[in-house]
């Protein structure tokens, strides 16, 4: 299980696709990310799944905990009103330094 406290879409470029044309272009392929365990991080993600209403739209999560590490278990599912609930691709991971304290 991941947790978020909020995610925030981030600002298309005002070049970019028209209101005839809703769906962005897809982001760029992800560069190979490597997790540590039990860890915080700042991510973008997008869900790719075709005819998705949030297809290939970017979004950030200031605040994503790494689970154990192990890449099946690093998930963004698509769950905002109306989206296709599959997993959403991880585009890029930053490690939050310094790391929140344990509460």
């Amino acid at each position: 299980m991941t947790e978020e406290n909020s995610t925030e879409e981030i600002p298309e470029d005002p070049t970019g696709p028209t209101p005839a044309d809703p769906t962005p272009p897809p982001p760029p392929a992800p560069d190979p990310i490597t997790w540590e365990p039990q860890t915080w991080y700042s991510i973008t993600f997008a869900c790719l799944t075709p005819g998705c209403s949030q297809q290939n739209r970017v979004k950030a999560a200031p605040m994503f905990y790494s689970n154990n590490g192990q890449p099946k278990f690093i998930r963004v599912v698509c769950a905002a009103d109306g989206c296709c609930g599959k997993d959403c691709t991880i585009l890029t991971a930053q490690k939050l330094d310094p790391q929140p304290i344990e509460e």
